[in-house]
C-alpha cells in the first residue's frame, strides 16, 4: 500500500487506536503506522511511549518512529526534558538507534539522571554518538549504583573505544573516590588493545594504589590488554610487595606466550605536541611526549622534576649536557628517558631548558591546563611580604603571557610595528591631525597594557598594576622566563 493509498481518516483512526484497552489493537496500530511511514503521527508515537506499559510495543514504537527519523528527532529531543521518567529513558533509546553526533548535546543532561533507568539509557545513546563531547560527563558517573549499572556505564565507554580514554585515565589519576577510580580502570580494561593502550603506563601507577580493589582492578586490567608493553608492566607487578597482587599477577604472567622485550620507538623529527614541565632554583625544563594522556602519569612529572633538580645543580650544562648527566645508579638522563619511552609507548624527550640566575620558580597551569613554568628575576630583601609579592607576579606571568618587563625592554622594532598600524587604522577611520595622533598614542599605551609586565592589570589585585602593586616595597623585577610544553613546536 503507498502513502497516496492512505487515507488521513485511517491514519487518524490508528492513533486513535495506539491508546486501545487490547494491546494486539494497539501493536497493529504501532504496526500500520510504522508501514505507512505517516509522519503525522509521530507526535502521538512519541507521547504513546511515555504511558505504553507494554515492552513490546514500546519496540515496535521505536521501530515506527525509526522509519520517519527526520520529523520524530525534534520530537525526540524535547522528550529528554519530559518530566515522566519513561518518556526520557525511550527517548534515550530511540536517539540509541539513530547514533547521530548532533544529539549529543541534548543528552548531556540525562547523563546524570536521577532515575538510574533513564541514565543508563541515555549513557548507551551517548555512547552511540561517537562525540567526544560526552565523554568527561560521561566519567562523572563513574562509580555510580550498583555493579549492573557500573557495567551499563562500562559498556558506553567500550563503544566510544579510544575517545573515552583521557577522560578516565584523568579520573584514574585524580579522583579521590576510590570507587571511581576502580571503575575507571575495569572500564579501561573492558575498552581493550589497541584503543586503551595509551593508559598502559597510567594503569600500571594505579597497580601502587593505596586502595587494594583499585590496584587489582589496574592490574586486571592491565591483564585485559593484548599488548607486550601491558605484559611488561604485569610481570613487573609480579615482584610486588603486595602477596595478593604478586599471586593475580603471576597468574596473569603464566598465560603470556614467549615474546621480546617492549622497544623504544622510534626516534622521530617530527614535533612532540604535549609534555609537561618543571622549575628547580633558577631553571625550568620541559619533557615532551605524544598525547596529553602521557601528561597525567605520575612517572613522567617525577622524572621532570629529577631533571629540573639535576640541571640546577649543574647551571653550565645546556640540553645536550644535561641529557648525559650521570646518575647515581649509573643510568644517564637520556638512558631514563628512553626507559620511561619505553614504558608508555611513545617518544619522550627533554625538549628545553631555560635558565635565569637567582630567580623565582614556579609552575602553574595555563587557561588549557597545560602546565606554565616561570622563572621571576629580582631584587629586594628576603621576607614573607617579598615572597608573597613574588608568588603574584610569578602566577602572572604564567596566566597573561607578558613579553616584556618594562616598556623600555619593548625593541624599538616592535613599537615601529605598533605605531605603523596604529598610523594604517588612523588613516582607514579618516583621522588626521591631533585626533590621528592621539589614536596612534592610545594603540601603543594599549599594547603595553596588554604585553608589558609592569603595565598589566595585576591578576591578583584587578583595582591596580603589577606596578601599582610593587610601589614603595623596594622589588624591583630584572627578567622572566616562561615555558609551556608546546612553546618551542
Amino acid at each position: 500500500m503507498t502513502q497516496d493509498t492512505i487515507t488521513a481518516d485511517r491514519v487518524s483512526s490508528a492513533i486513535v487506536l495506539l491508546g486501545d484497552a487490547d494491546p494486539e489493537v494497539r501493536l497493529r496500530a504501532a504496526v500500520d503506522l510504522g508501514t505507512w511511514r505517516a509522519d503525522e503521527a509521530a507526535p502521538a508515537l512519541v507521547a504513546r511511549l511515555g504511558i505504553e506499559p507494554s515492552h513490546a510495543i514500546r519496540e515496535t514504537l521505536t521501530w515506527t518512529l525509526l522509519r520517519m527519523p527526520e520529523v520524530a528527532r525534534p520530537l525526540l529531543r524535547a522528550a529528554l526534558g519530559d518530566p515522566n521518567w519513561l518518556s526520557r529513558m525511550q527517548a534515550c533509546h530511540v536517539l540509541s538507534k539513530l547514533g547521530d553526533p548532533a544529539d549529543a548535546e541534548y543528552l548531556l543532561p540525562l547523563l546524570a539522571d536521577p532515575v538510574d533507568a533513564v541514565a543508563s539509557r541515555a549513557w548507551w545513546a551517548a555512547g552511540q554518538t561517537g562525540s567526544p563531547a560526552v565523554t568527561d560527563a560521561l566519567a562523572e558517573q563513574l562509580g555510580r549504583g550498583d555493579s549492573e549499572l557500573r557495567n551499563s556505564l562500562s559498556i558506553a565507554f567500550e563503544e566510544l573505544r579510544d575517545l573515552g580514554v583521557p577522560a578516565l585515565a584523568r579520573r584514574l589519576r585524580h579522583d579521590e573516590m576510590a570507587g571511581v577510580r576502580e571503575h575507571a580502570a575495569d572500564t579501561l580494561g573492558l575498552i581493550g588493545s589497541p584503543y586503551a593502550d595509551p593508559a598502559i603506563l597510567l594503569l600500571h601507577e594505579a597497580t601502587a594504589d593505596p586502595d587494594a580493589m583499585v590496584r587489582f582492578a589496574a592490574l586486571n586490567a592491565l591483564g585485559q590488554l593484548d599488548s607486550p608493553r601491558a605484559r611488561a608492566a604485569v610481570r613487573a607487578v609480579s615482584d610486588s610487595d603486595d602477596p595478593r597482587l604478586r599471586r593475580l599477577a603471576e597468574r596473569l604472567v603464566r598465560r603470556h606466550r614467549p615474546e621480546p622485550a617492549p622497544v623504544a620507538p622510534e626516534p622521530t623529527d617530527r614535533p612532540l605536541p604535549a609534555g609537561v614541565v618543571a622549575a628547580a632554583p633558577g631553571v625550568l625544563v620541559e619533557l615532551a611526549c605524544e598525547s596529553t594522556l602521557l601528561t597525567q602519569s605520575r612517572m613522567l612529572t617525577a622524572l621532570a622534576d629529577r631533571v629540573a633538580t639535576l640541571a640546577a645543580a649543574h647551571p653550565d650544562l645546556d640540553r645536550d649536557g644535561l641529557l648525559e648527566v650521570a646518575l647515581p645508579d649509573g643510568s644517564t638522563v637520556r638512558g631514563e628517558l628512553a626507559a620511561l619511552s619505553i614504558r608508555a609507548g611513545e617518544a619522550i624527550d627533554l625538549a628545553a631548558v631555560e635558565r635565569l640566575d637567582g630567580a623565582a620558580h614556579a609552575v602553574h597551569a595555563a587557561a588549557d591546563g597545560s602546565p606554565v613554568g616561570v622563572l621571576l628575576g629580582h631584587t629586594g630583601g628576603p621576607g614573607p611580604d617579598t615572597d608573597r609579592i613574588i608568588a603574584k607576579i610569578l602566577l602572572q606571568v604564567a596566566v597573561c603571557a607578558p613579553r616584556s618587563v618594562a616598556t623600555g625592554d619593548v625593541p624599538a622594532r616592535v613599537w615601529d610595528g605598533v605605531r605603523a598600524a596604529a598610523d594604517d587604522r588612523a588613516r582607514a577611520d579618516g583621522l588626521t591631525g591631533a585626533l590621528a595622533e592621539r589614536a596612534v598614542a592610545g594603540a601603543m599605551a594599549d599594547y603595553a597594557a596588554r604585553h608589558v609586565l609592569l603595565q598589566q592589570v595585576s591578576i591578583t589585585d584587578p583595582g591596580g598594576t603589577i606596578d601599582a602593586l610593587l610601589y614603595g616595597r623596594g622589588i624591583r623585577l630584572t627578567g622572566f622566563r616562561r615555558l609551556t610544553a608546546g612553546d618551542r613546536r
